[in-house]
């Protein structure tokens, strides 16, 4: 194939003046033949340089599209400006891994992919049902995109979009965030964009919701038998709702109510004291070891005893009047976050729970028990 010339062709229109270099579809972008202009000699006489060398090489490269060709004489022309000699080969080289550390190469969707695969035999099916589902949404705005272009700006405009309440963007958070720790810790991003999103703040409710001694003691005597136990349990263990649906009752024994990984929400073991009162509820209510404590409509039979009681859309009253109690009669902070299972370094307790209620209705909760139950029950008036 004849080479082609690249002539410079000077045109002049009225009292303007520019340059015209005619190039063959072998070595234009789009595959066609095109015309190029120039504002000045100079810039044309560049460019016929470059598309000289294009041409030149043309016949010893297989496989290079005219596109590629382009690009590469791009990158060497902004390695001449910057003053590097250097080939492209080298620049790749050297580029490599940078590359594959920062994850530029990696999608999001297959590092959320990858993470929940890693994850799921360990998750619980609502941890599971919410990671698909916050995921999900985080996909339908940066599906396709690689994971190093997601900056902490883009995780907060996209969390102002879709949640408004603080409440939500924090479960939003927490739920996303161990994805990108694992993308860091696996080398497919240098650190995690969360970092760099500053966390919505929740405000704090002036008052915690708890059950007064004679609503408790409502509850206690609302409850059908085979319910006291689970009950017993809520009030006087602060035990999670969750948990309490996976609590055996080979889980208690010892003078201790026993949360293994299988039945805590964090997965961490501790051990629970079981309390004196609770004690008296226990003991004539036990079934099988391997049966479960709560009974069987567990979620049906629940809600209707709170309505009886009316203590309606109340959820965790009981676990909040536990800490409050416990606080008030032991004052030690230190073991109360022990059996709620809160983290060393947690304040909510201090913040909340320290001033919520005196010795004596203390003194009152902690005294709730069958035989104090009875007794009222003997004291009150007939209708």
């Amino acid at each position: 194939m004849k080479q082609a010339s690249f002539k410079i062709q000077k045109r002049v229109r009225g009292k303007s003046v520019d340059y015209k270099i005619y190039v063959p579809a072998y070595l234009s972008p789009t595959g066609k033949p095109e015309s190029r202009f120039f504002p000045t000699k100079a810039e044309a006489l560049i460019a016929r340089g470059e598309l000289l060398a294009a041409c030149r090489t043309e016949s010893k490269v297989q496989g290079l599209s005219n596109a590629q060709a382009t690009d590469a004489l791009r990158a060497l022309q902004r390695l001449a400006e910057a003053g590097i000699d250097m080939t492209l080969d080298k620049v790749v080289e050297l580029a490599l891994p940078t590359l594959r550390a920062a994850g530029s190469h990696i999608s999001i969707d297959a590092v959320l992919a990858e993470f929940a695969e890693v994850k799921e035999a360990e998750w619980r099916p609502k941890t599971r049902q919410n990671f698909r589902f916050i995921s999900a949404a985080f996909l339908r705005e940066f599906s396709g995109r690689s994971i190093a272009s997601i900056s902490g700006k883009d995780i907060s405009l996209w969390l102002a979009r879709n949640y408004k309440n603080p409440t939500t963007k924090t479960s939003a958070l927490r739920t996303l965030s161990p994805a990108f720790t694992y993308a860091s810790q696996q080398e497919m991003i240098a650190e995690s964009p969360i970092q760099r999103v500053s966390k919505p703040r929740v405000k704090q409710r002036e008052a915690i919701d708890i059950f007064s001694p004679e609503e408790a003691q409502r509850l206690m005597k609302t409850a059908p038998e085979d319910c006291k136990a689970a009950y017993a349990l809520l009030l006087f263990s602060g035990i999670r709702p969750t948990e309490l649906t996976r609590l055996k009752w080979s889980d208690i024994k010892d003078g201790f109510i026993h949360i293994t990984p299988r039945i805590a929400k964090t997965q961490q073991v501790r051990n629970i004291e079981v309390e004196p009162n609770l004690d008296t509820w226990l003991a004539h209510r036990r079934g099988e070891p391997n049966a479960s404590v709560c009974p069987p409509n567990w979620k049906r039979k629940n809600t209707a005893t709170r309505r009886n009681a009316g203590l309606s859309g109340r959820a965790d009253a009981a676990r909040h009047s536990y800490a409050t109690y416990y606080l008030a009669k032991y004052k030690d902070v230190d073991a109360l976050k022990m059996n709620l299972g809160h983290s060393n370094n947690s304040n909510v307790l201090f913040a909340h729970y320290r001033a919520a209620a005196t010795p004596t209705t203390a003194a009152q909760y902690w005294s709730i028990t069958p035989e104090t139950q009875a007794l009222r029950t003997a004291e009150s008036p007939s209708h």
